[in-house]
């Protein structure tokens, strides 16, 4: 019963922080997704042993649609995986791969019938397949080291990156000859004196003082940067989730990158309740504008996403009242926006024979896009909470506090952490500038609702009515940021009491737990690949099984788009606990 409750309570962070921007990837960007699936092809439709072109690229295609269903690869990235085994010798008797350079000196690959038609100053290839035969695949390499003085054996997967393909990929401000139009301070021609380090770093050491010209990129490619624009929730890579033996909040490809156990190797969008992790839902929609375009070098701007009234009766809750009334039926707010700046579809939660998950948010947001580049902004989001009431004032050593020293509640589940009261201190920046790319950072303050429908399984569209069961509430502020974000519990008011609850995760209670590239990256500068952004942070939910809990979310993203104007003022309101 008490897994059932962990269950249940955890179910709430699925549905809060579901409202956060995520996005559905338009083009397959899981490259260690790709690499299992085509493992596991090879396996089961080993290339050698094909005798038929045409049967081989099936039995691959069955495979690439087997892992697609069981959410091991996304579904945009299918085409890949059959892509290989079609541009390939597989099955072909006699057939050869031919690699040749470009005018850029850029490896294209092609089959031809026999290796004699292969002719230089094109070589032969030197895999099957011509997704490697001219050049690494940059697939994961696999490294084992065994310690000379025990027999413990260490094994630790390296995902690759992008540099050196000659296209600027998200955390690149550079790669090869391109550098994106940055040049030297008064405009250098060409960027002739500015060059790209292998590793995907601007060489601005030819440049006056050695230092690049920052520039202001685009928030979406050939607009101007005041706009108004959205981005759409859906799938993305995998990362192995808060309780997993190794590798925690690391890029995984199957659950063996993770420690071993079954499901560990999760494929985001997620989140995590006391470790739990539960995947998100599919289109959550997020707007925001950007009315005014920040200066380089900072190019910071500010974005707001739209409330419209925060104190107008929340549609999607009837059966918790009507406004100005109080709450009914143990709802925390019956008041949410009525013209929200982010909408996620009512949702089912499969557990207890069906719960229904929504979210509604309850006020602006009030966030930044940094497009800087070479990236100057420092965006990581750092939270740490205490869970002793610091009164409603929100300042510990004033009046009102529920711990006054020397006398205080107990440090226990229904002691300090039996309610919603304490303290969230927030701060932005880790002390070092991000990776390049368009980085985002928008908080926004939701309501999660999960409650048992009439109907079942929910149908969309579904709300909370009168007369029946309200499971949970929570209100959470969470501000994902594609930079990274830190939670942790902490002792701020020196009552030896930081946390009364489940915390973070069993092995990590009360952290500070972190996520940060290459799990977190920003939308590459010509929006072409885009954002997953994370999340993290303290939550006082209160009540049984949880009570004080660290939540991580990792949320994908599509390039913004623009779409139609809106007008957005947001003043945030000071609160408490944060």
């Amino acid at each position: 019963m008490r897994s059932i409750l962990r269950i249940v309570a955890s179910a709430c962070f699925l549905t809060a922080v579901a409202g956060l921007p995520a996005g559905v990837l338009a083009r397959c960007t899981d490259l260690a997704a790709v690499c299992a699936a085509r493992d596991k092809a090879e396996t089961q439709c080993p290339c050698a042993a094909a005798t038929n072109h045409g049967v081989y690229v099936r039995c691959v295609r069955g495979v690439a649609k087997a892992e697609a269903d069981a959410l091991r690869l996304p579904r945009e990235c299918k085409g890949d995986v059959v892509r290989c085994a079609s541009r390939s010798t597989c099955g072909r008797l006699g057939y050869a791969t031919c690699c040749r350079l470009d005018n850029l000196g850029q490896p294209h690959c092609s089959v031809k019938r026999s290796a004699a038609n292969c002719k230089p100053p094109a070589t032969l290839g030197t895999k099957p397949s011509c997704c490697e035969a001219c050049a690494s695949n940059n697939c994961p390499t696999t490294t084992t080291t065994t310690s000379t003085t025990s027999t413990t054996t260490t094994t630790t997967t390296t995902l690759p990156s992008n540099c050196g393909n000659g296209h600027i990929d998200p955390g690149e401000a550079c790669d090869g000859s391109d550098v994106g139009g940055v040049t030297c301070p008064g405009g250098s021609a060409g960027g002739a004196f500015v060059a790209c380090n292998p590793n995907c770093t601007l060489d601005c050491s030819h440049c006056p003082g050695g230092v690049c010209n920052v520039i202001c990129e685009p928030v979406v490619a050939g607009q101007p940067i005041p706009n108004t624009y959205q981005l759409v929730g859906g799938g993305g890579p995998k990362v192995c989730q808060t309780n997993s033996a190794s590798n925690a909040l690391k890029p995984c490809n199957s659950d063996a990158d993770c420690g071993g156990q079954s499901g560990n190797c999760m494929q985001t969008p997620w989140v995590t309740a006391d470790g739990f992790a539960f995947q998100f839902p599919t289109g959550i929609k997020t707007t925001f504008t950007i009315a005014v375009a920040d200066s380089a070098p900072t190019c910071s701007h500010a974005a707001c996403v739209s409330c419209g009234d925060p104190t107008a009766a929340c549609a999607g809750i009837p059966g918790c009242g009507t406004p100005p009334a109080a709450p009914m039926n143990g709802c925390a707010t019956n008041r949410c926006c009525d013209t929200p700046g982010f909408v996620v579809p009512t949702f089912n939660i499969p557990i207890l024979g069906g719960l229904c998950g929504r979210v509604d948010q309850v006020a602006c947001g009030a966030g930044v896009v940094n497009t800087s580049h070479p990236q100057t902004g420092d965006n990581e989001v750092v939270k740490r909470g205490d869970t002793s009431d610091p009164g409603a004032d929100c300042t510990y050593g004033a009046g009102g506090d529920d711990c006054p020293s020397p006398t205080c509640k107990p440090c226990t589940p229904t002691g300090q952490g039996g309610d919603t009261k304490g303290k969230i201190v927030r701060s932005v920046g880790n002390g070092s500038s991000d990776v390049s790319g368009v980085q985002f950072r928008i908080p926004t303050p939701m309501l999660a609702t999960v409650w048992q429908d009439t109907a079942n399984p929910c149908p969309d569209g579904s709300t909370f009515d009168d007369g029946e069961s309200l499971i949970t509430q929570l209100v959470l502020n969470a501000e994902p940021s594609s930079a990274g974000a830190t939670g942790s519990f902490a002792d701020l008011n020196g009552d030896g009491c930081a946390r009364a609850g489940a915390g973070f995760s069993t092995s990590n209670q009360d952290g500070p737990i972190s996520v940060g590239p290459p799990v977190a990256r920003p939308q590459s500068y010509d929006g072409t690949l885009g954002a997953v952004q994370v999340a993290a942070g303290p939550v006082f939910a209160g009540s049984a099984p949880l009570y004080d809990i660290g939540f991580i979310a990792i949320l994908p993203s599509t390039p913004a788009t623009v779409v139609p104007a809106e007008s957005c003022i947001c003043v945030p309101v000071a609160g408490c606990p944060e």
